[in-house]
């Protein structure tokens, strides 16, 4: 999953304008993170999942081929194919790397197209199409998601006959839903990843309801499992119908959650990152840029690449070739006005800043977390769980209890003169207890404002 741009120090020699060019790399750079391979573990179980059900040597799977674009599975369907895991959501702020992290779990898988023709000495002449992906439309209508569809049919069969059929002016919604039916069953897709899924909240075509019962449906009839990305306003989707919901966390809610300081993880990004310097001054990286760049993109990736780009280009430009902390701040300042207010949301962490902006709104569990006071950073939780746990050293132990007396027994006579227990033998009670310090009213005597019964 880990790709590395090309980099040589000859190129540091080359020109402003050609060194320009070569910072575009910086947008290929895939450092695989830990949820990388959760991600992946995840479409390689839906994945197998999905073709046991689909065995293509059982008569009663090519009967709900025949039969897919009717939507009507014959009856000995759902006999033989069970209910699995085969859904799944991930969702995350906008330049997490959703995206970056899907398409390096799909290209795991290169062969994206296999054409069988025997399978142990018997003819099977099928082509197994092993995943497709599709960036939900921005009107949210079903008939533009099925010519999406069609359009990355074509690319991924090499033809150019699938999108011509679906952009058909006399095409009818109902005619497009069948027909995405029918070709994802002929041609055994194993998963259909729809990216961008938040864009089905926009009310078009039946809105997002439809178009989620569309998805479902092709789901539960022909059991082609189904990977939905999207930011956190696409949580929002599920939550209207418990079926969906219920639906949705089959595999769990993969959650791309952005640091909220500064961790091992994210150092261990930045210092991969910043070998990728095409200035001529090469700058080692300290702890005070370390946290100058968590600062100014919040942990968010896609900000800090672009934040380290656009720094290169500037001091690239200005002839210092040098990057300081008083350079990225500067690029910050001037090249960041559309980001920043986003941003400040992000590092005040609050409710009331996080509303402003839709896509960086956590799902709900996590707005409870934002109610109570903040933790302290993860790098420093360790320390504070050991204070919160700290108990007497065992090296020396604490010297003996006394015994409490024994129920109806008689208590040794105390010590001190200011004992409480001496009162019970005093005259005057209140007094003694006056005189010890235990009452602070002006005078012995009944308490203030306390009328006598």
């Amino acid at each position: 999953m880990m790709y590395k741009p090309p980099f040589d120090l000859a190129e540091k020699s080359f020109t402003v304008e050609e060194r320009w060019h070569l910072l575009g790399r910086l947008k290929h750079l895939v450092a695989p993170r830990p949820y990388f391979y959760q991600l992946e573990r995840t479409v390689s179980r839906l994945i197998r999942s999905g073709y046991v059900l689909r065995n293509p040597c059982k008569p009663e799977t090519w009967q709900a081929v025949y039969k897919a674009q009717a939507n009507t599975p014959p009856p000995l369907l759902h006999r033989h194919l069970t209910a699995t895991d085969s859904e799944c959501v991930v969702v995350g702020l906008s330049g997490m790397g959703k995206t970056t992290a899907i398409d390096a779990v799909l290209r795991t898988y290169p062969q994206q197209l296999i054409r069988h023709q025997r399978w142990r000495n018997k003819p099977l002449p099928i082509q197994q199409l092993v995943w497709l992906k599709v960036t939900c439309p921005k009107n949210g209508s079903i008939l533009a998601f099925c010519r999406e569809f069609a359009r990355q049919l074509d690319l991924a069969l090499g033809t150019q006959e699938y999108e011509k059929m679906y952009s058909r002016s006399r095409v009818t919604t109902d005619e497009a839903e069948g027909m995405m039916r029918q070709h994802a069953a002929t041609y055994f897709l194993g998963v259909l990843v729809i990216d961008e899924i938040q864009r089905l909240s926009v009310p078009k075509s039946g809105g997002a309801e439809r178009l989620l019962d569309f998805i479902q449906n092709l789901r539960d009839m022909l059991k082609v499992p189904i990977v939905l990305v999207g930011t956190y306003k696409a949580v929002s989707l599920f939550k209207e119908e418990m079926k969906d919901a219920r639906r949705a966390s089959e595999s769990g809610l993969l959650d791309f959650k952005r640091p909220v300081c500064r961790d091992a993880e994210w150092d261990k990004l930045v210092e991969r990152l910043w070998n990728y310097q095409w200035v001529h001054n090469y700058t080692s990286l300290t702890p005070s840029m370390q946290d100058r760049l968590f600062d100014l993109t919040q942990g968010v990736t896609d900000f800090l690449v672009i934040l380290f780009k656009l720094t290169q280009q500037r001091v690239m430009e200005d002839g210092t070739e040098t990057l300081t902390e008083a350079a990225i701040q500067a690029t910050y300042d001037e090249s960041f006005p559309l980001l920043q207010p986003a941003i400040n949301a992000l590092r005040k962490n609050t409710i009331e800043s996080l509303f402003a902006f839709e896509d960086l709104l956590p799902p709900d569990r996590y707005l409870d977390q934002l109610r109570q006071p903040q933790l302290p950073c993860l790098e420093n939780l360790e320390e504070h769980i050991d204070e919160l746990f700290e108990v007497p050293s065992h090296a020396s132990p604490p010297a003996p209890v006394p015994a409490a007396p024994k129920k109806g027994g008689r208590s040794s006579s105390p010590s001190d003169p200011k004992d409480l227990r001496h009162a019970v033998s005093h005259t005057t009670p209140l007094e003694f207890l006056h005189a010890a310090g235990h009452l602070n009213t002006a005078s012995p005597g009944l308490l203030p404002n306390v009328p006598d019964e």
